[in-house]
């Protein structure tokens, strides 16, 4: 009986239980929300909104939608997404068995999949374009509310309000945790910064825009150094108006993925005003760190080049993604490397306004080890420096005890400012007696150290070289010495080697090694010990920025990003070496100064080679089989063998009497005019001495004549004026365009004037109705600004009325000649969802791997 009674009683609880974890799971429990593909940064401004314990916010991408049925809603962001067709089936399937799913912003709109009804969709798609916390808080609440269908903890639920845009933003000083404050006035700005005795009668303005990192962890951060910081939402916008006057900055920080434009540029140069721009690596800070490239591929295009064509300097990683107690991605700003950037910004600002006679300022020159000369790439180096020098003193900087020439300067670089190899002791031994170098004591180096590196950098350097000073330049157990020639506020400085070895090559081009001491030493002293306020690199290039590590978006793990700190740096650089001087920008944060390439000069051996041009002209009139060609086929074998150039060639040098193939007499043609039409350079180029007159000819002649002779040819293909083969005789192409080429800018130097239309329509072989037309092309295909095209696109959105006339399942499909063909899976998941209860659909489709 007793066991009779229990059994009934045993059920009961059970189904009391399963009752209440029923009733729990359906009216009480948390309510999941995924968002798929959304960008770290707004799924981060709304996980902030959330203040709703029972809402879990999960970021999820194409390779989670298999579990797509653990959450009860879904917000899919279409712009860019990429699915496959497993994917996309597994998505669609999902909404069809009764999945809440809202996708906005599809870019392909076979991923238009929303499942929610109208009336839902609209009020979901006005809280996401609200983006404000308020919106995003209200919309988690109505998602546990009205989708999820809780009735507890459902949170407070206000009507969406549409977006509100302001002039300017600013965080909010009396709710550090809330939304930032907006102000349509900068005078309605400038009073709260005075409400907050944040305004002083004479600011040091700085702009901040973008929207790729954090702008008030910038504002504050730069209000913690006394400046004034306008959050500006777009610059290139407010550059236009007649407000952009009312503030005076003395410099842009540009957040912004791409670039802000040429009207932006000019604003920017005609007030002299510094652009910076401070990186969001887009994604974990631990991924980052363990990436040897650092950034890559298009994020790298809009974040680090596109802003370079603006003339933005200081591509410093600041802010990188990390892991909130939510368990997502949000983005913020790396402390220290936020404190480096900032520090630089107000280096620079300061270097601007310092008086030339108090400004310290340090001069790096590279030369190789031993008695070399300093080099450079096209650079005269030792004269250029010394003009750098005379010029440094005539406009006030502290230059004392300046040789008398260049010549002693270099005398005096020889003596006091050489480069030592590791096998150099005698040299060495002299150079502490006569060269008078800096001596760095242990004290100093390793307090220094501490300031700068990481332990496991210098961990590196000690499992390398040993402990300070090593046994490279050092002078004893505690001391190392350092080459530089001390001129006042001015000094120059070697850079020594950054590696140790006897291939110097490899050395100044990367070894992969930490640097030695001497090398830290240098620059550690350079930044601590004489305090400058700004580094230049004289002469392209150096090794500093072939140091180890990342290749751009560096960290305090990478030698040149520790080595320069936040120094103002100025990198002389040869304008022809546009390649590595982008790696001293992005790896040294170098502001690259260009400076000319040497005049460029004819080769001038058209005379050695004019006998085998006629040969090969008489040859090119002849049929290839004729006793003629065959005779002259001989005599330009001859020739080429005696004009020493048939190896180069692979041309048989042995049998001179066998007449050469036409294929040989095609490549020796080519070989013998590109010779004769070669550039070479005169002497190399002097920092502050202008070319001569001669040679300002020969340069201009040099890199106006090619284009000119091959545009001319282009024109002729397009108007079945000229064969499509005519550049490979080269000796005919000489003739019938570069010559021809050549008189054009003789005559248009000598004349001094622009070319006319009338001109370049006598030239050109076109009329002026021609010229009109490709002129009118010109201006259609003009690239517009970044800025402008993004205005366009935010116009269009913001008056498009949301379409969520594809909810499911009663949305129009595609038309036949748009639809993507479904699975077999889909077809049948398709046919069953109508009839099949939701849950169950969804668990069939999984079963089906739909």
């Amino acid at each position: 009986m007793k066991l009779k009674r229990t059994v009934p009683l045993a059920l009961l609880c059970i189904a009391l239980i399963g009752g209440g974890i029923f009733l729990w799971k359906k009216y009480f429990s948390a309510t999941r929300v995924a968002f798929l593909n959304y960008q770290v940064i707004q799924l981060g401004e709304i996980s902030r909104a959330n203040t709703n314990s029972f809402v879990k916010i999960d970021d999820i991408g194409p390779d989670d939608i298999s579990h797509i049925d653990d959450y009860d809603m879904v917000f899919v962001n279409g712009m860019g997404l990429r699915l496959t067709a497993e994917q996309h089936d597994a998505l669609e399937v999902a909404g069809l068995c009764g999945q809440p799913i809202l996708t906005t912003a599809s870019t392909n709109p076979d991923n238009h999949i929303v499942s929610v009804d109208d009336t839902t969709a609209d009020t979901l798609i006005n809280y996401l374009s609200g983006a404000s916390r308020a919106n995003y808080r209200s919309m988690l609440n109505y998602v546990r509310t009205h989708i999820d269908h809780k009735i507890v903890s459902c949170g407070h639920i206000d009507p969406p309000t549409d977006r509100k845009t302001y002039l300017l933003t600013h965080p909010d000083l009396d709710n550090p945790d809330g939304e930032e404050l907006g102000f349509g006035s900068i005078a309605d700005y400038e009073n709260y910064l005075r409400s907050h005795k944040l305004l002083s009668g004479n600011p040091t303005q700085i702009v901040v825009t973008g929207q790729m990192g954090s702008a008030a962890d910038i504002a504050l951060a730069l209000e913690k150094r006394g400046f004034t910081p306008y959050v500006i939402g777009s610059f290139a916008s407010f550059v236009r108006t007649p407000r952009v006057d009312s503030i005076r900055p003395v410099a842009v920080i540009n957040m912004a993925h791409g670039r802000l434009g040429d009207h932006v540029v000019r604003y920017l140069t005609q007030r002299n005003i510094p652009l910076f721009s401070p990186l969001n690596v887009n994604r974990l800070d631990s991924d980052w760190e363990a990436d040897k490239l650092g950034m890559s591929g298009g994020f790298m295009s809009q974040s680090i080049v596109t802003p370079e064509i603006d003339g933005a300097i200081r591509p410093q990683t600041v802010f990188a993604h990390r892991v909130n107690s939510e368990g997502l991605q949000e983005v913020y700003a790396i402390p220290q490397r936020l404190d480096d950037f900032v520090e630089s910004v107000s280096m620079h600002v300061a270097l601007a306004r310092k008086p030339n006679a108090e400004k310290r300022i340090a001069i790096y020159y590279f030369k190789s080890p031993g008695q070399s000369a300093l080099t450079a790439s096209g650079l005269e180096v030792v004269p250029s420096l010394y003009n750098l020098l005379l010029r440094l003193q005539s406009e006030g900087y502290k230059v004392n005890n300046l040789p008398a020439s260049a010549d002693e300067l270099q005398r005096l670089l020889m003596k006091q400012g050489a480069v030592l190899g590791t096998y150099a002791h005698g040299a060495f031994d002299d150079f502490l007696r006569t060269g008078n170098p800096l001596v760095v004591n242990r004290a100093d180096y390793e307090k220094w150290v501490s300031q700068t590196l990481r332990p496991s950098a210098y961990d590196e350097v000690i499992s390398k070289h040993g402990r300070f000073p090593g046994s490279y330049m050092a002078v004893d157990e505690d001391n190392i010495a350092v080459a530089r020639l001390d001129f006042g506020n001015v000094v120059l400085l070697p850079q020594n080697m950054a590696g140790t070895g006897d291939n110097a090559f490899k050395i100044v081009h990367g070894t992969g090694d930490a640097p030695p001491h001497p090398f830290i030493a240098s620059y550690l002293w350079m930044r601590h010990g004489f305090h400058a306020d700004a580094v230049i690199h004289f002469g392209t290039h150096g090794g500093l920025e072939y140091t180890p590590q990342k290749q751009v978006a560096l960290s305090d793990a990478d030698w040149s990003d520790r080595m320069i700190g936040p120094l103002p740096h100025f990198y002389l650089y040869t304008i022809g070496n546009v390649g590595e001087s982008l790696i001293a920008k992005r790896r040294s944060y170098a502001t690259i100064i260009s400076h000319l390439t040497p005049p460029f000069l004819g080769s001038n051996t058209r005379g050695q080679y004019q006998t085998l041009a006629d040969y090969i002209d008489s040859y090119n009139k002849q049929q290839p089989d004729s006793k003629e060609a065959q005779r002259l086929a001989v005599s330009i074998h001859d020739l080429v063998c005696n004009l020493g150039i048939a190896t180069e060639l692979s041309i048989d040098t042995v049998d001179k009497s066998a007449p050469c193939s036409e294929d040989d007499i095609l490549r020796i043609e080519q070989f013998a005019e590109e010779l004769a039409n070669e550039k070479m350079t005169g002497q190399l180029y002097t920092l502050g001495v202008p070319y001569e007159a001669d040679r300002v000819r020969s340069s201009v002649v040099a890199m106006t004549v090619d284009p000119i002779a091959y545009s001319l040819l282009a024109l002729d293909k397009q108007l079945g004026r000229a064969k499509y083969d005519t550049e490979k005789h080269q000796r005919l192409f000489t003739q019938k365009y570069l010559e021809p080429a050549n008189k054009i800018v003789a005559q248009l130097y000598s004349e001094g004037k622009t070319p006319s239309d009338e001109f370049i329509c006598k030239t050109a072989k076109i009329s002026v109705d021609d010229l009109t037309s490709a002129r009118q092309i010109t201006n259609d295909l003009r690239p517009r600004d970044m800025m402008e095209i993004m205005s366009e696109m935010g116009r269009k959105m913001s008056s498009a009325k949301p379409d969520t006339s594809a909810a499911m399942p009663a949305r129009p499909m595609p038309k036949a000649d748009e639809q993507r063909p479904d699975s077999v899976a889909l077809k049948k998941m398709k046919e069953m969802a109508a009839g099949m209860d939701p849950k169950r659909a969804l668990q069939m489709a999984k079963m089906m791997g739909a």
